[in-house]
């Protein structure tokens, strides 16, 4: 072994320092401070990293890199106290001021050099940048603090043991953290898949280092399903091993649950509707089978093709047609009755939706079209339409009919009411001349009372005659002048009596005829009564049917009213229908 003198060996150990402190200074930012703490140099480095000249620093104070709230703590004097004044050491991460203001973090030490006194000559800083080290595990320990808040968080050793767990998981599975600390993951699991083989090669994998995510079933404390959507996530150590598995989950029960009822309706829908999907460009993505059935296509000769195939072709050269799309890819939906063209040409009416779904961000990406057979239903109304039609047509008829009726009802009503004054009069006359015949009768009696008494005085007269002729039979010569009178006399009261016999006979007759007059007069009276009652009785019921046949004739106008309206409801339909399947 080669010795060296003591000056050779001084001379080495000198070449060595400093060699050194010059790989320290081209690596480090190094700062020399006197015991108060006032700057006696700085290299390039330190400068560098802080944004000052070398002017603006050395004789300065140390507070210049700091803020002024820690520059006025106690602390802050107490540490240059324990740098300056005891000469002790000092190592940490600190928090600096550059000169732009930008917080700068440094991993440094504070070496005090000691004088031949053993006093403190200054204080020598060797300092490395860890400012992006430092905002990059803040970054990361706000977003594990994120995660804690927001994520069910629980760690397990590679064996799955549980080693600690956050709030949410424990109010998730309903445990407190002692009664989970040091048993297995499998106390959350359903014991048949527990035993599984499944379940001994999920945490094989994850003690191999590999992640696992996926929506898991546990079972919390008090025996309820949990669903949680979860990550496995293997720690390795600085050598790249596995040492833990920290899981972050989410509760997603209620969400399955929703889910599950979603995926339940939207299997109701593709069991009962016709269902097909199109880009925004109107290619068609997929169709159920009840879409194929109800157009005739097999699926093969359907996708890819464009939504055109199954329209007019009249309808699809239209500006209608385009705007139609135009307006499903901004995200407009549509609801109606539409007319589409099946495989072998048949219309094929449908009630159905053009649906716009959205992405993540709002924006349309695809259309879903859910539809309903209604061919049936449209001709039905076509038909029923039609018979309306006709109905109209036959009512308008009735309506004409009506009206004639009417018309000849109010001359029916008009003549029996002429009738019944006519009636009325007839039986007043009868009445007149029953009067009359009655006062006849009245005279005749009289005229019999007077010729009685002229029969009585011819008696009389007769009587005297035939006494007055005894009375000159008996004068003789002398009583016969007298006995012609008498005789003329006589036979004068029998031409009398005989005269008055016959108007007797007569006035019997007349009576008996202006009896037998009076009774035709009565019953032609009642008759004509009758007749004035069945007058008044048809002229009510022709009132009746009259005012009857006014009201059918309002009703039938009413009607042809309704049926021409639902006609015209009909007929904007077919319109609104034609347009909507253009």
């Amino acid at each position: 072994m080669m010795s060296h003198s003591p000056a050779r060996r001084e001379e080495m150990d000198s070449s060595q320092r400093a060699d050194v402190l010059d790989a320290l200074d081209r690596s480090l930012a190094i700062i020399e401070f006197a015991p108060d703490g006032h700057i006696l140099e700085a290299n390039d480095n330190f400068l560098n990293l802080m944004g000052y000249t070398r002017q603006e620093v050395v004789g300065a104070h140390h507070r210049l890199f700091c803020t002024a709230e820690d520059a006025a703590d106690r602390a802050y004097l107490a540490f240059w106290h324990k740098l300056g004044d005891k000469g002790e050491y000092d190592s940490n991460e600190y928090r600096r001021i550059a000169k732009d203001g930008r917080s700068v973090w440094l991993r440094a030490t504070y070496n005090p050099i000691l004088g031949d006194d053993g006093r403190v000559r200054k204080v020598v800083k060797f300092a490395t940048d860890i400012t992006e080290d430092k905002l990059r595990n803040a970054e990361f320990e706000s977003k594990l603090d994120a995660i804690d808040r927001s994520q069910a968080m629980a760690e397990f050793d590679l064996d799955g043991i549980v080693l600690t767990a956050n709030d949410h998981f424990l109010a998730t599975m309903g445990y407190p953290l002692d009664q989970i600390v040091g048993r297995h993951h499998r106390m959350f699991c359903d014991p048949d898949y527990a035993r599984s083989d499944a379940y001994g090669e999920f945490w094989a994998r994850l003690k191999s280092g590999e992640f696992m995510l996926g929506e898991y079933r546990r079972l919390a404390r008090d025996g309820s399903e949990v669903w949680i959507q979860a990550s496995y996530n293997p720690v390795l150590d600085a050598a790249g091993q596995p040492y833990k598995v920290v899981k972050f989950a989410t509760d997603v029960t209620e969400s399955r649950a929703r889910n599950i009822e979603f995926q339940g309706k939207v299997n109701a829908i593709e069991r009962s509707q016709a269902v097909v999907e199109f880009d925004l460009s109107g290619s068609i993505l997929a169709a159920n089978d009840n879409f194929l059935a109800l157009m005739g296509y097999r699926r093969d000769e359907l996708l890819g093709q464009h939504h055109r195939v199954l329209c007019d072709p009249a309808f699809v050269t239209s500006a209608a047609y385009r705007d139609f799309w135009n307006a499903l890819a901004r995200g407009k939906f549509f609801i109606d009755r539409f007319m589409r063209i099946g495989r072998h040409g048949q219309k094929v009416w449908i009630q159905g939706s053009y649906n716009p779904v959205l992405d993540a961000d709002g924006n349309p990406y695809k259309v879903v079209k859910f539809a309903t057979d209604i061919t049936a239903e449209v001709e039905r109304e076509a038909h029923i339409a039609e018979q309306a039609n006709a109905m109209a047509a036959a009512i308008r008829q009735l309506d004409g009919s009506i009206r004639s009726v009417v018309d000849n009802t109010r001359d029916a009503k008009g003549q029996a009411q002429t009738t019944r004054g006519e009636a009325e009069s007839g039986t007043r006359a009868i009445g007149d001349s029953t009067e009359a015949m009655q006062a006849i009768r009245k005279s005749s009696e009289d005229i019999a009372e007077i010729v009685g008494v002229i029969g009585e005085i011819a008696s009389q007269t007769n009587l005297l005659a035939f006494n007055a002729a005894i009375e000159a039979a008996r004068a003789g010569e002398h009583g016969l002048g007298f006995s012609v009178v008498a005789d003329e006399v006589r036979k004068l009261a029998e031409k009398s009596a005989d005269a008055t016999r016959q108007i007797n006979r007569l006035i019997v007759e007349s009576q008996r005829r202006i009896d037998s007059g009076a009774q035709v007069a009565d019953k032609a009276r009642e008759a004509f009564g009758r007749i004035s009652e069945g007058v008044v009785s048809t002229t009510r019921a022709v009132e009746d049917i009259a005012s009857a046949t006014e009201s059918q004739l309002d009703t039938a106008q009413h009607v042809v009213g309704l049926i021409s309206a639902l006609t015209d409801s009909a007929s904007a339909r077919r319109e609104a229908q034609v347009a909507a399947s253009q």
